[in-house]
């Protein structure tokens, strides 16, 4: 499973996978701007959530289907920037890669 496309104009600040299971993926930085966090995912045994998780930036959560992966980008459109731990929870029948992406150009990373 790679990781996630890269979206025009943005750059990699955090990435990990292919792994199962949940996993802290350190400390990240956003600054203003459009932020893409990004899954790809698939479950063993059925539908499986997975939340991904920029502590005190943002939170979402998808489901993971079937034995076929599938792309969850989350656009973010901050007015500020942030910093916080990057963790993902799932279940261990979850196999995932995820990356967080901000523009090549401004103060984020």
């Amino acid at each position: 499973m790679p990781l996630p496309e890269l979206q025009p104009g943005h750059r990699r600040v955090a990435s990990g996978g292919p792994t199962r299971g949940s996993a802290d993926l350190g400390r990240v930085k956003v600054g203003a701007g459009t932020t893409w966090i990004n899954v790809d995912c698939a479950a063993d045994g059925g539908p499986t959530p997975l939340t991904a998780e920029v502590d005190g930036v943002a939170r979402f959560t998808v489901t993971c289907g079937g034995t076929e992966s599938g792309t969850y980008a989350n656009q973010l459109d901050l007015g500020t920037g942030g910093e916080g731990r990057f963790h993902v929870e799932t279940s261990d029948a979850v196999r995932w890669a995820a990356d967080i992406q901000v523009p090549e150009t401004g103060r984020a990373g």
